[in-house]
C-alpha cells in the first residue's frame, strides 16, 4: 500500500567522475561525486534538502547504445541537519533516448528510529527503484523527469512506501566527454 503522497518536485544535480580505470572485459571502475538539491523523504513527507556523496561506479557496456552500471556511494542528506546516507544502485542506461533505470538499496539516517518514528521497528534500509528520461541534452547538460517508488525493508510496522516524481537538471563531468 501506498501511504505517502505521490508529489512533484525539482532536482537539481552535479556529478563528477576521476578517470575511469580499465579492469579487462569491457569493464571500467572511476572514482565518482555527487551534489544535489532534491526532495527528501522526511516521514511522513518529502522535504527539499541537499544531498552529497562520493564512491565508486563500475561500468560495463551492452551493446552500442547501452551500458550497464554498478555504483556505491556514501554521504550525507541535509534538511534540518546532516544525516548519513549509504547507498548501492545497478542501472541500465540507453544513451540515445536517455534512459536509465535503476533499482537498489539505500540505508538513510534521515529515518532513524526518533521522533514520530520511534514505534517503526524495521531497519532503516529502504528498497529504491528509479527511472530517469532526460532527453534534452546539450554538452555535459541533461534535462528531464524522474520518478523514483521506495519502501522500507520487509519487518513489523515497517515505514510506508514513498512516491516522487521530479523535473530534473543535470550537469555531469567526466574527463574526456
Amino acid at each position: 500500500m501506498l501511504a505517502a503522497a505521490a508529489v512533484i518536485w525539482i532536482t537539481l544535480d552535479a556529478e563528477a567522475a576521476a578517470p575511469a580505470v580499465d579492469l579487462g572485459r569491457g569493464w571500467t571502475l572511476a572514482a565518482v561525486g555527487n551534489a544535489a538539491w532534491t526532495p527528501l523523504f522526511v516521514y511522513p513527507d518529502y522535504q527539499d534538502g541537499a544531498r552529497l556523496t562520493g564512491g565508486f561506479r563500475f561500468v560495463h557496456p551492452v551493446g552500442h547504445d547501452a551500458e550497464f552500471d554498478w555504483s556505491g556511494r556514501t554521504g550525507a542528506t541535509h534538511v534540518d541537519d546532516w544525516r548519513a546516507l549509504f547507498e548501492s544502485f545497478a542501472a541500465f542506461k540507453w544513451r540515445p533516448p536517455g534512459l536509465e533505470i535503476r533499482a537498489g538499496l539505500r540505508h538513510d539516517d534521515r529515518l532513524s528510529r526518533e521522533g514520530p518514528r520511534v514505534g517503526f521497528r524495521d531497519p532503516t534500509g529502504r528498497v529504491a527503484l528509479q527511472a530517469d528520461v532526460l532527453p534534452l541534452r546539450k554538452g555535459a547538460f541533461a534535462a528531464g523527469a524522474s520518478v523514483e517508488y521506495q519502501r522500507g525493508l520487509p519487518g513489523v510496522l515497517r515505514l510506508p512506501s514513498s512516491a516522487s516524481a521530479t523535473v530534473v537538471g543535470r550537469f555531469c563531468w567526466r574527463p574526456g566527454s
